[in-house]
């Protein structure tokens, strides 16, 4: 998050989690169970959730918050045989290389930490590096750290700092772009081609639309075309320029297989 809107974009997210609580008895912003109805959402009305992802869909739009997208995969590594197998038994500190959650999460503190440099160039006043690495927790339990290889200039440490996302609000923010950008996946694979939206797609396309993510292209396409064939049509075009099969290794495209 950009130092110059953290405090801003801190005491909005203070002001809206206490809205759901009170109001929802949620402890947090779990856009899953937001969109699909499902724990303390379960008896609130479709519109009113709704209303939970425009507002932080506008305030992730309003505030331009810079995104690094990344899928790893047993699926895209397959793509890069000879690199994975290189890494078979390799270690760096306490980070397993050929374990796939630790490779992925040091491949994105590399991407990351790249566009940090670049934003930085760019603005100087709005980064103070470096910045402290805060990682939902999973890998590691909420209160555990890890030391870094790499990226001292830009990541504070170098160290991973795992957290419970009640914790920090960053993380929840992470968490809903996350979601979107799955579930427009998702949308538009299963969608009829057609002139019309419907209400969820309509939502879920708009609050994708305003997300700031540093690192996937921008395209445009129409509603009449947009559906599986054109959307895995766009996602070979995408891999063959960059030199890869028109399909994965197993033949799976889309959100459940790219």
């Amino acid at each position: 998050m950009p130092s110059i809107v953290a405090d801003e974009v801190n005491a909005l997210m203070e002001v809206f989690l206490d809205g759901v609580r009170r109001d929802f008895a949620a402890e947090e912003l779990h856009f899953t169970e937001i969109w699909s109805g499902q724990g303390p959402w379960k008896s609130v009305m479709p519109g009113k959730r709704a209303e939970m992802m425009e507002l932080m869909a506008n305030l992730m739009k309003s505030f331009s918050l810079p995104i690094v997208h990344q899928t790893v995969s047993d699926s895209t590594l397959n793509d890069h045989p000879d690199i994975w197998r290189s890494l078979d038994s390799k270690r760096v500190g306490d980070w397993r290389l050929d374990d796939i959650s630790h490779f992925g999460l040091l491949l994105l503190c590399s991407k990351t930490s790249k566009h940090l440099r670049t934003m930085k160039a760019a603005s100087p006043t709005d980064f103070n590096l470096p910045v402290p690495l805060y990682i939902d927790e999973g890998l590691m339990p909420a209160g555990g750290e890890r030391e870094l290889p790499n990226w001292s200039d830009v990541i504070e440490g170098p160290k991973a700092n795992f957290r419970r996302s009640t914790e920090l609000v960053g993380i929840q923010l992470a968490d809903f772009a996350a979601f979107v950008i799955n579930r427009v996946q998702w949308a538009a694979v299963k969608r009829q081609p057609g002139p019309t939206l419907e209400p969820a797609e309509e939502l879920i396309f708009r609050a994708a639309a305003g997300l700031n993510i540093l690192n996937l292209s921008i395209g445009t396409t129409s509603w009449e075309e947009l559906g599986r064939e054109s959307y895995e049509d766009l996602l070979a075009d995408d891999r063959m320029a960059k030199g890869l099969p028109p399909r994965p290794y197993g033949g799976k495209s889309g959100p459940d297989g790219r």
